[in-house]
C-alpha cells in the first residue's frame, strides 16, 4: 500500500498516545500539520517561539503519563527548541521531537534551513533519527518512544524530509504500537548484601532523588522500619511525603537547613535512590558520605562519578 509519510506521522502519534503537539507550523512540516489537523486525537498546540514549545513538552512529561512531543521546522525551529531539549536531557525527562527535514530527492544545497542537524543535537538527545522513507516511519517513531521512556528517559530527536511527508511511498503494513516488555534482572546476592549493612549499621539514612518517585510506598516503608531520616533532592523533592516525620528536608550536606545537618551528621550508612550527587543537590560537592554507602540508580554511569559507593546495583 502507499501512504504520505505525514499521515503516518499522525497514525504513530495517535498510537502511542500522544494529547497534544507543541511547535510552529513551517515550510517544512505543513503536511504534518495538516495532518494533525484532522486528527480526532491530537491537539497541536502553537506557540510564538519554540523554546516555549520544548518546555511545555517538558512539562507534559512531568505531569502526565503522556509523553511530551515537539513538531518543529528544522534549523532555526531545532536552534530555537534546544533549551528546553537541554532541559529534559539533563534531568532525565521523556520527550518525542518531529522535525521537519530539507528535501533529499533533489541534487539542490543551500536550502532554506538546510543544516546537519544530527551534529548538533547529538549530544542533546539519546538518539537521532533520519527516516529515508515511508516504510520507516511507523517502526522508528514507535522505537523513539520506546528509547525515550526506557532506563533513564530522555529527548529523542526523528528528523523527516519534507518530500516523504508530502508523497505517497510503499509501506509494508499499518504496524500497531506494542509497548515492549521489560525484563528487570535482579543481583540478589547485592541486595542481601546491601540489606545485611543497612540492618547491622546503628544510624542508617535514606538519601532519595527524581530516580525514586515511583518507590515512595518501598522507601517509607524502609525508613519507618530503619527510624532512619530521610533527605531529598532538589529535582527528588516528590519522591518523600514532606508531611513524613522523617523527612529532613532538601540535602543534609552545609547547605541543607540545620534538621538535615544534624539529623545526618553521624550516619554511618547511607541508602541513596535515584541520585547522582550533582552540584546543586550536594552544595558544590561539600556532603560527607560515610563509607557505607549504598547506591542504586536506573543509570549505571552514574556510580562512583563524585562519591565512592560500597555496593551499587
Amino acid at each position: 500500500m502507499k501512504k504520505t509519510g505525514a499521515s503516518l506521522v499522525v497514525y504513530a502519534l495517535e498510537q502511542i498516545g500522544t494529547s497534544f503537539t507543541f511547535g510552529i507550523p513551517g515550510v517544512h512540516n505543513t503536511e504534518i500539520y495538516d495532518e494533525i489537523n484532522k486528527s480526532e486525537k491530537i491537539e497541536p498546540i502553537l506557540v510564538t517561539h519554540e523554546s516555549c514549545a520544548a518546555f511545555m513538552a517538558d512539562a507534559i512529561s512531568r505531569t502526565s503519563d503522556k509523553t511530551g512531543t515537539l513538531v518543529i521546522v528544522p534549523a532555526a525551529g531545532m536552534t530555537h527548541a534546544m533549551s528546553g531539549i537541554g532541559e529534559a536531557f539533563l534531568d532525565g525527562i521523556p520527550m518525542l521531537i518531529i522535525s521537519g527535514g530539507t528535501r533529499r530527492d533533489s541534487d539542490k544545497t543551500y536550502q532554506l534551513h538546510q543544516l546537519d542537524q544530527s551534529k548538533i543535537v547529538g549530544s542533546l538527545v539519546k538518539k537521532y533519527f533520519l527516516i529515508e522513507n515511508q516504510n520507516d516511519i511507523l517502526k522508528t517513531i514507535y522505537e523513539a518512544y520506546d528509547i525515550a521512556n526506557s532506563g533513564e528517559p530522555g529527548p529523542v530527536f526523528i528528523e523527516i524530509p519534507v518530500e516523504i511527508q508530502m508523497f505517497k511511498g510503499d509501506v509494508d503494513e499499518i504496524l500497531e504500537y506494542k509497548k515492549p516488555e521489560i525484563k528487570n534482572t535482579f543481583e540478589i546476592e547485592k541486595i542481601k548484601e546491601a540489606a545485611k549493612i543497612l540492618a547491622n549499621s546503628k544510624n542508617p539514612a535514606l538519601y532519595l532523588g527524581w530516580g525514586a518517585v515511583d518507590a515512595t510506598e518501598y522507601t517509607i516503608k524502609i525508613a519507618e522500619l530503619l527510624n532512619s531520616p530521610v533527605a531529598t533532592t532538589l529535582q527528588g523533592l516528590s519522591s518523600f511525603p514532606a508531611n513524613n516525620a522523617l523527612h529532613t528536608g532538601l540535602g543534609f550536606g552545609k547547605n541543607a537547613t540545620p534538621t538535615g545537618q544534624k539529623a545526618f551528621k553521624n550516619v554511618d550508612c547511607i541508602l541513596a535512590v535515584g541520585v547522582r550527587f550533582s552540584e546543586l543537590a550536594t552544595g558544590s560537592y561539600g556532603i560527607e558520605v560515610p563509607e557505607n554507602l549504598i547506591h542504586i540508580d536506573i543509570n549505571p554511569q552514574v556510580f562512583g562519578k563524585n562519591y565512592k559507593s560500597k555496593i551499587n546495583f
